[in-house]
């Protein structure tokens, strides 16, 4: 009987935890959203921020797609010639490139 009150108060605790994480990100949330529609707005940091993580992340983007195409390019040929499809390689690794990314 005991363990069962356990389990229930186990069940309680966990409860009021979630329901106070629950509390602390709508507070969050409504802080964020405070900020975003005070004053002042800073427009040329925006476009400033999104260009550098945007057009800065060009250079990773295409090393990582490179190393991922050669990858798919390997694995590929090896199967598409079981079928006599090289020719379709280019295509599939493209495909598969930016379906992935």
């Amino acid at each position: 009987m005991n363990s069962v009150v356990d389990q229930v108060r186990q069940l309680g605790f966990r409860t009021l935890g979630g329901i106070e994480r629950l509390g602390q990100f709508l507070f969050f949330t409504g802080q964020l959203v405070a900020a975003m529609v005070r004053p002042p707005w800073r427009f040329r940091r925006l476009v400033e921020e999104t260009w550098l993580l945007g057009v800065l992340s060009l250079l990773v983007v295409a090393i990582s797609g490179l190393a991922v195409g050669m990858v798919l390019g390997l694995q590929g040929y090896n199967t598409l010639v079981r079928f006599g499809a090289e020719g379709a390689l280019g295509t599939v690794v493209g495909l598969s490139l930016i379906r992935e990314l």
